[in-house]
């Protein structure tokens, strides 16, 4: 049996209909997180963010972060020098922001956190480290992946 050229016309835009509608239904389903709830008052005070980030330059080279199967493990080798670091750990979830936490940074003597990867989903993080030393501020970012 041969198909006409009309009919194959048809059937290509019906197709055609059929996958903009599914691609539709799928970015409507999709959950769309800000990636902060007060991200417009975080753009006016982007200048002091650039400042801490030029700041924070010899920290963010000191700092490492690895992954193993139960823990994320933060090391800043030299904690003799920034005795006084005070501070929170953000870990940030970019496809969910409902699993975002914040922990306080609490090192030990030779400058070594620990935090549990127990809970958390597997896929890629935002690990962020807002600390400030006598009245300094630095500001730390890094990607992390579970596994």
């Amino acid at each position: 049996m041969k198909i006409s050229w009309g009919i194959k016309i048809i059937i290509s835009f019906i197709l055609f209909a059929a996958g903009i509608i599914t691609m539709a239904a799928i970015s409507i389903s999709r959950s769309t997180d800000l990636v902060s709830e007060n991200y417009y008052e975080q753009e006016i005070k982007y200048q002091d963010q650039i400042d801490i980030l030029k700041d924070s330059f010899f920290l963010d080279e000191k700092i490492s972060i690895t992954t193993d199967i139960d823990f994320i493990i933060l090391k800043i080798p030299d904690m003799k020098d920034l005795q006084n670091l005070k501070g929170e750990i953000h870990f940030y979830r970019t496809s969910d922001a409902k699993k975002d936490f914040k922990i306080n940074f609490n090192p030990d003597s030779e400058g070594i956190q620990k935090v549990s990867a127990a809970e958390l989903d597997k896929g890629l993080w935002k690990v962020k480290l807002s600390l400030t030393d006598g009245g300094k501020k630095y500001f730390v970012e890094k990607n992390i992946f579970i596994n």
